[in-house]
């Protein structure tokens, strides 16, 4: 379940970022608050329909999904897409 959120997370905000408008943020916004109610739609389903602890599950979902988030935030801070600054302008 973290691991289709950060995916749905990833590509929703790549796909907004890819359109820099004004309601660029507001959709992100609706795309974050979709994702939640998905989400806890999901562990209302899991409560009802197995014998698995919700709390567990969600904390579980919590540490997968921050771990999936930071190793891609140090991906992309490896890869070096920050703006160029040249080594002069810090003179």
């Amino acid at each position: 379940m973290a691991v289709l959120y950060h995916l749905a997370s990833s590509r929703s905000q790549s796909w907004l970022s890819s359109r820099a408008s004004g309601t660029a943020a507001l959709l992100a916004v609706g795309a974050f608050i979709g994702r939640i109610i998905l989400a806890g739609l999901v562990l209302v389903g899991i409560h009802f329909l197995t014998p698995l602890d919700v709390l567990a599950v969600a904390v579980a979902f919590v540490a997968l999904f921050t771990i999936l988030s930071g190793y891609a935030l140090y991906r992309y801070a490896k890869k070096g897409n920050g703006p160029r600054i040249s080594s002069q302008v810090l003179l």
